[in-house]
């Protein structure tokens, strides 16, 4: 009997319920489309402040910082090996390690700062996540844009240093920084040339931002993982480059929800204003019930299960048709430097929950309008 008078209930106003049932659909397409796209907006914005560069460096504890920074004759050495431990190591925050080995050299009158790297990868890295420092082939040289022009050097060009030539593999673009008079070289082969066998002047690195929260919460965080695991050694943040990468991720995260708010009370107030409907055009079937003994919880029951069940079925089909939208109308920059678009599956049952979740909400104040309802004043209308 139940089923029965739901059914009746909904084909007798079958109107009004296509038109809720399309409006829910809409909205859930709506929602999908804006999670899917912006998802992938997101996690493209995140490599495109990555490649901003690295944000980190590490030395000695007791080493004077301003020896790294300018490239002094007294930097400190300390083993490769601490980097190779370091890149290993997950619990911290900094990824993307390059092992650096620098020295201030003059080549045709002109003094650059040949610098030797060697990038080393965590075992969580991915290929999307991939260090955007890449090694140096053997027998190659990399020029900063600065040191190219000084050396008036270009790619396939040669280059000699300490008596053996190398060729130009490629010229940077110009950074405005100390990044654009180095002559980059692998780092076993500036090892060799130096006579540092083994050994490194600082490591840079790339902090990451998972652990959520403020971006001194972040950096506390950094620091005392490092203390715990390297403490003698300590790692200097960039924080210009930090904060550009803290406040585009906020930014981004936060609009997807913003926008899920929005549809949300937009949703509410659409099945809100239709219960108000259907409670109002059914108060004489409901006070005939209430007289012959139906009880509030039977009748409300019919109108939250009917609105859990178109909800049920607008958020599946809202679901795949804002999931193949996405995939069809996504513009080629918002996914630029990560993965397509594709349909994510696995958010489907969180989706038809929240769907149906927030059509009970939208059906709470009709109800207690229902409850309000006097049988006798209706029956006395009739």
């Amino acid at each position: 009997m139940f089923w029965k008078i739901i059914g009746r209930q909904m084909l007798q106003k079958r109107m009004m319920t296509l038109m809720l049932f399309a409006l829910m659909t809409m909205l859930v397409s709506l929602f999908v489309y804006i999670q899917n796209t912006t998802t992938y907006a997101n996690r493209s914005m995140q490599l495109i402040m990555k490649n901003m560069g690295l944000n980190q460096f590490l030395a000695p504890a007791h080493e004077n910082p301003m020896k790294v920074y300018l490239c002094s004759e007294d930097q400190v050495l300390f083993p490769e090996a601490v980097a190779v431990q370091m890149a290993q190591e997950t619990r911290l925050l900094s990824k993307y390690y390059v092992a650096l080995l620098q020295k201030r050299w003059v080549l045709d009158d002109t003094e650059v700062i040949v610098s030797g790297i060697r990038p080393l990868s965590r075992p969580d890295e991915s290929k999307e996540k991939a260090s955007m420092v890449k090694s140096v082939p053997s027998g190659e040289v990399r020029l900063g844009g600065i040191a190219a022009e000084l050396l008036n050097r270009k790619v396939g060009d040669r280059l000699t240093l300490n008596g053996q030539s190398f060729r130009v593999g490629q010229v940077l673009a110009e950074k405005g920084t100390l990044e654009d008079c180095r002559v980059y070289l692998s780092l076993a082969a500036a090892q060799k040339m130096l006579g540092a066998e083994g050994q490194i002047h600082s490591i840079l690195s790339f902090e990451c931002l998972h652990v959520g929260g403020t971006l001194d919460h972040i950096h506390a965080f950094q620091r005392d993982a490092l203390q715990e695991l390297f403490p003698h050694y300590r790692q200097y943040n960039i924080d210009s480059i930090a904060q550009g990468r803290y406040y585009a991720r906020r930014m981004t995260t936060g609009y997807l929800g913003c926008l899920s708010v929005v549809i949300m009370l937009i949703a509410i107030l659409v099945v809100a204003l239709c219960g108000f409907q259907d409670v109002n055009d059914r108060k004489y079937e409901t006070g005939v019930l209430i007289s012959m003994g139906v009880g509030y919880g039977y009748i409300s029951s019919l109108y939250i299960v009917k609105i859990l069940l178109l909800s049920l079925l607008a958020s599946v089909a809202g679901y795949g048709i804002g999931a193949y939208l996405s995939v069809g109308l996504t513009t080629p920059f918002l996914v630029t430097n990560t993965h397509h678009v594709a349909i994510s599956w696995v958010n489907l049952p969180t989706t038809v929950l929240a769907g149906m979740g927030v059509a009970l909400l939208g059906q709470l104040l009709p109800i207690a309008r229902l409850f309000k309802l006097d049988p006798h004043t209706i029956l006395a209308e009739d």
